[in-house]
């Protein structure tokens, strides 16, 4: 029997995916975003009438096709059998929540894929076991990828950044729908993994977000990685070049031909950090970590982790991602700071290996700093804890990882949050339930887990062997990069000629 629910737009009919456990999938959270929509802030779904039936998972976003990853590592958007293909019509939510919830604790998952592929359902599947085993309703979206998402479009003001506007709009839906299906609109936590984490950083520094959430998590984050409209403006510029187009024809150009644009620019792992939101004016005021530090999100708990080893990932993938750095590093600092960071790593790698520094310094730039820089500015307005994922990874394929164990790498953490399982992953699927539920991830068999604060940084090492507490670690290579600023931009040059 399908449960029936009535929201804003209408009644919707859902299904029961496992023991007590109720989804629904495809749910429109707004208009479609086509023709004259198409670069616009989302629009209120259309109503119907009669029962809608939610039972099959709504279009991911337009995106490029992937390649496969590494075996065994991390893999991005699997189109399953009950997914429509990708489409520029995607701007779907689904729901998953325990029969009979009442005022239950929301858990809304921003997912990942770098700004420019992915799906709600990636990592967090459908939800049910987060759900049965903390009696939380469990809520994922897609939201604008890519140039669709994040195109400063010329001479429109406040562009660029329409999938964040998406973001803020599914959570809009979520204050005004949830309690519907049994949660607690003024119980919402949001959560996400990479480009999703950087987006909760977004949302809490967002004036166009606050009110509609009320606690964050962050995995492999951090609050800085939004385009200047300097930065956003070459992008454009490039991409209208290489459509051989004008601005007023844009919302007529055929979606197959701005992926051929939007690969044109850049491709597969390369392209991760090319598309992104830009300070736009509306979602977006400045960049997102200095909004936080001022007091931007007063008030909301932020739990935030990163890997150990967070960019081996992009080094297995795509073999001249260390090779980068030296480029990177010499843009944003000068030559005497590129010389300082790199001897300063090469110099704290146990095995003084260039290759493996190099991979430390795009970790730290990319990820780890960002993520403590956020931890920093939220801990003097709201309580913080932080924490580190370490696996390490086994039973990987030897001749990709010789040995076949590697310590944790990006992301690979968000598959024992939602699915449980031995060791730190049962711990980090535990501390996340505590979190969502209590507003403290102090669980059972964790060792004590104070509050961060910038005077002891007080760390959870999320470990197979021995989960354990740590005070400021790794606390040589934080100091290293004490007092540098720079404006993020992509890792490796693009077709636009800048990095």
């Amino acid at each position: 029997m399908d449960k029936t629910v009535s929201i804003s737009s209408g009644k919707i009919s859902g299904r029961e995916i496992a023991d007590g456990i109720w989804s629904w999938l495809g749910i429109p959270y707004a208009a479609p975003p086509l023709g004259q929509l198409r670069w616009q802030p989302p629009q209120p779904a259309q109503a119907w009438t009669g029962v809608r039936e939610c039972t099959t998972g709504g279009a991911p976003a337009l995106q490029p096709v992937q390649g496969p990853p590494p075996p065994g590592m991390p893999s991005g958007t699997q189109v399953t059998a009950d997914m429509p293909e990708p489409s520029e019509d995607c701007l779907y939510i689904n729901v998953t929540a325990p029969a009979g919830a009442q005022g239950a604790p929301v858990l809304v998952w921003v997912h990942l894929g770098g700004y420019q592929t992915g799906s709600g359902r990636d990592k967090v599947e459908d939800g049910s076991t987060f759900a049965k085993d903390f009696g939380a309703v469990v809520v994922s979206f897609n939201y604008r990828l890519g140039p669709m998402g994040f195109l400063s479009v010329p001479g429109e003001a406040h562009s660029g950044a329409f999938g964040m506007h998406d973001q803020i709009a599914a959570l809009r839906w979520v204050r005004e729908n949830i309690a519907a299906f049994g949660g607690d609109p003024a119980k919402v936590t949001v959560y996400g993994v990479s480009a999703g984490a950087k987006s909760v950083a977004n949302l809490m520094a967002s004036p166009m977000a606050r009110g509609l959430f009320h606690q964050a998590i962050s995995g492999s984050g951090g609050g800085d990685h939004v385009a200047t409209p300097a930065q956003a403006a070459v992008v454009a510029d490039e991409f209208i070049r290489l459509l051989a187009t004008t601005t007023d024809q844009l919302r007529g150009v055929p979606a197959k031909d701005l992926l051929e644009a939007q690969n044109a620019i850049g491709e597969g792992l390369r392209a991760t950090w090319i598309w992104r939101p830009t300070i736009d004016g509306l979602a977006l005021t400045r960049v997102p970590v200095d909004a936080v530090t001022e007091g931007a999100a007063a008030g909301i708990p932020l739990l935030a982790q990163h890997c150990v080893d967070e960019c081996e990932l992009y080094q297995l993938a795509v073999p001249d991602a260390a090779s980068q750095a030296d480029r990177v590093l010499e843009n944003y600092f000068g030559t005497r700071g590129r010389d300082d960071l790199i001897g300063f790593f090469t110099e704290n790698q146990p095995h003084h290996d260039p290759v493996q520094a190099r991979v430390d310094i795009m970790s730290a730039e990319r990820y780890i700093i960002p993520t403590v820089r956020l931890a920093d500015g939220q801990s003097a307005h709201a309580k913080v804890w932080r924490s580190r994922f370490d696996g390490p990874l086994t039973g990987l394929p030897d001749a990709v990882v010789p040995g076949g164990s590697l310590p944790a790498v990006h992301s690979t953490d968000a598959q024992g949050v939602f699915q449980g399982g031995p060791d730190a992953a049962g711990q980090m699927h535990a501390a996340w339930g505590a979190f969502v539920t209590t507003g403290n991830p102090h669980a059972a068999g964790l060792p004590d887990w104070p509050q961060y604060t910038t005077v002891d940084r007080a760390t959870m090492i999320f470990h197979n062997d021995r989960t354990h507490l740590e005070h400021d670690p790794q606390s040589e290579l934080r100091e290293a990069w004490d007092g540098r600023d720079w404006e993020s931009g992509t890792w490796w040059e693009f077709a636009g000629g800048i990095q």
